[in-house]
Formats: structure tokens, C-alpha cells, sequence
């Protein structure tokens, strides 16, 4: 087994579409560069799987505020996707991944995988970063959760 190295992380804008805000971020293996076209067909195709969008005060459904990683990795690009729920869960659509040869047509990746330790680095960030910010602060929804959103990990 390899040794863990940190990777570079680099927090994207965020987007509105169809109702969801989506907070970004980019991961770069040794050796792989950001590509604009490449984050934009991820998050493109992520919208398309995304559920329809809740609102903030849905407890049935989601909250609309997702948050998606594209990870240009050693073997492919990988763009997992989660979203916030019932207020305190973290859901997910299935794995996202193009294969270097055609980096901007994303299938459906290995199905069980949730995400790499990279990518598990920044989920546990956002999680600290949801409870904090919005769950554990007083004020209106929607500025907790702007907060929340401008709110991001630096590498």
C-alpha cells in the first residue's frame, strides 16, 4: 500500500441551477491540472442526477444544498456528489467518472464506493462546517446558510 500525500484542494464557485446550490471543490493528483470544461461537465451531469431541489424548511425532502468534489485522479476523473436532508443527513448519488480519454463524459463509477480519503477530508470538513454554521447558530436560514456556502476548506 502507497502512503498517504496530500493533494492540492482548491474550493470552486459555487453554483445555482434548478434550484440547487451547489458548493465545489477541486482535487489534483501529482500531475493532473484544473480544467474549466472538465468541472463544468461534472457539475452539469451532477445536476441532471441530483433529486428534484427541497428548500431550507423542508423536512421531508432535501434542502437543496449540495456539495460535489471533482477529483482529477491518477486513473480517471471522479466527481462524488452529496447533498444535505431532514436538516442532519448526507445524502449521495451514485458515483460519477470519466475516463481520461473522454474527461468530460461522466458514467457511473463503482457503485459502493461513497469516496477516496481525499475526498473523505473535505465531507468531514463540510460536516464540522454544516454543524457550526447553520445547525448550531441563531439567525435566518438563509443567512446561516450563505454563511455555510462562502464558508470553505483551504488546502
Amino acid at each position: 500500500m502507497a502512503s498517504h500525500k496530500a493533494r492540492i484542494v482548491r474550493p470552486l464557485s459555487n453554483v445555482s441551477r434548478d434550484e440547487w446550490r451547489i458548493k465545489r471543490y477541486a482535487i489534483l493528483a501529482d500531475g493532473r491540472t484544473y480544467d474549466d470544461e472538465i468541472a463544468e461537465a461534472a457539475t452539469k451531469e451532477a445536476i441532471r442526477r441530483l433529486p428534484l431541489a427541497g428548500n431550507l424548511n423542508d423536512v421531508d425532502r432535501n434542502h437543496g444544498i449540495a456539495i460535489q468534489l471533482i477529483h482529477f485522479a491518477e486513473t480517471a476523473v471522479v466527481s462524488p456528489v452529496f447533498y444535505w436532508k431532514w436538516g442532519m443527513v448526507l445524502g449521495h448519488i451514485d458515483q460519477m467518472r470519466a475516463q481520461w480519454r473522454e474527461p468530460t463524459n461522466f458514467q457511473t463509477g463503482v457503485r459502493e464506493v461513497v469516496g477516496c480519503i481525499w475526498e473523505m477530508d473535505i465531507i468531514s470538513f463540510e460536516i464540522k462546517a454544516w454543524k457550526e454554521r447553520v445547525l448550531n447558530k441563531s439567525g435566518s436560514i438563509d443567512d446561516l446558510v450563505t454563511d455555510y456556502l462562502n464558508h470553505s476548506q483551504v488546502a
